[in-house]
C-alpha cells in the first residue's frame, strides 16, 4: 500500500510547474534557449516547493536575483 502513496507523490511532483515557463523566463531575462533556462526553471520550482505560489512580481524579482548571482 505504501508504494501507491510513493507513486502518487512522484506523479504529483512530476506535474508541478514553477510559475513561469521557459519562454517567459527567456523573455524576462532577455536570453535565448540553453541549459541556463532549465536551471532557472529548476530554481523557480524549488522556490515554489519551499514557499508556495508567489506573486508574479515576486517571482520575477527572485529570478532576477538568482540570475545576477550567477554572473
Amino acid at each position: 500500500m505504501w508504494r501507491i502513496g510513493e507513486l502518487a507523490e512522484e506523479a504529483r511532483r512530476a506535474a508541478e510547474r514553477p510559475g513561469m515557463d521557459g519562454a517567459e523566463v527567456m523573455a524576462h531575462l532577455g536570453i535565448g534557449p540553453g541549459r541556463h533556462v532549465g536551471e532557472a526553471l529548476a530554481h523557480l520550482l524549488v522556490l515554489k516547493r519551499d514557499e508556495g505560489d508567489l506573486e508574479r512580481s515576486e517571482l520575477e524579482a527572485r529570478l532576477d536575483a538568482w540570475w545576477a548571482a550567477r554572473s
